[in-house]
């Protein structure tokens, strides 16, 4: 789960979140000037750029993970699932293929 949060949510909301600070900054300033009238209104957020922003993000992220962070095998490895020995979870893994006996 923690994993598809890193990979999916969290670039799809960071786009949105930065705005959200920035504009929150940016009313505050205007308020703080004196001048509420060129403050940044919240219907006028780019909300199209910020979608296609963030799933861009996303695609560059779910990409990169599946460039750098590969644990499988090499084409006829033997796959051996986990198993619960002794009350313990041994992770499942590859192998290399048994040589045939002669």
């Amino acid at each position: 789960m923690l994993r598809v949060a890193l990979m999916v949510l969290l670039p799809i909301l960071t786009p949105t979140i930065l705005y959200f600070l920035w504009f929150s900054h940016a009313r505050r300033k205007a308020m703080a000037a004196g001048t509420p009238d060129s403050a940044p209104k919240l219907g006028d957020a780019p909300w199209v750029y910020l979608a296609a922003f963030g799933v861009g993000l996303m695609l560059l992220v779910l990409g990169a993970g599946a460039l750098f962070f590969q644990e499988g095998g090499h084409p006829g490895d033997v796959y051996t699932p986990p198993k619960l020995i002794d009350g313990q979870i041994a992770p499942g893994h590859s192998d290399a293929p048994a040589a045939p006996s002669r």
